[in-house]
């Protein structure tokens, strides 16, 4: 089993040292599917099971108060995440294997809770599943774990713990 789960950090402005061009990220999530899968790989494992998950979406305000040198318009950030997120559905796509979108997943929730009310916080909810803007608290960890159940059990269900030899 392998969960390639990047972007968040590939994703950042392109002016930071960790970024990457959304074709770069693309080829690199292929390149790390195609170690699996060509025959003429050393780390060929034609049985290994592939899961592409999103990056989760960036939570600005939360960036802004831990790193005050943050200037960067607070949508365009998000916004770039999103499309790393995309490319990253397209990818799996494209490799036919499951993906899990986070990203809208907790964008979703976010946005359901700000219309709701029932989460308010001075950095429009995302830190109900983030815990500096970027990386996953123990709620946006236990989301995934759900999401990952989910796909376990509509993808393969073999894979469940319950349907493993004791």
């Amino acid at each position: 089993m392998l969960f390639i789960f990047l972007g968040a950090n590939d994703a950042r402005l392109p002016s930071k040292e960790d970024s990457s061009t959304l074709e770069e990220y693309q080829s690199s999530l292929h390149a790390i599917i195609s170690l699996l899968r060509d025959p003429a790989s050393e780390y060929y494992s034609p049985k290994t099971r592939i899961l592409i998950i999103t990056p989760p979406p960036i939570g600005e305000l939360m960036i802004q108060s831990y790193t005050p040198t943050f200037a960067a318009d607070p949508f365009v950030f998000n916004n770039r995440t999103r499309l790393f997120a995309e490319m990253a559905k397209q990818v799996a796509r494209e490799a036919n294997v499951p993906s899990i979108d986070l990203y809208s997943e907790i964008e979703n929730r976010v946005r359901e809770e700000q219309a709701t009310g029932t989460w308010v916080s001075r950095y429009d909810g995302y830190d109900n599943y983030l815990v500096d803007g970027v990386h996953l608290n123990n709620k946006g960890n236990m989301l995934l774990y759900n999401l990952i159940l989910t796909t376990f059990k509509a993808v393969w269900p073999e894979m469940l713990p319950k349907s493993l030899p004791s």
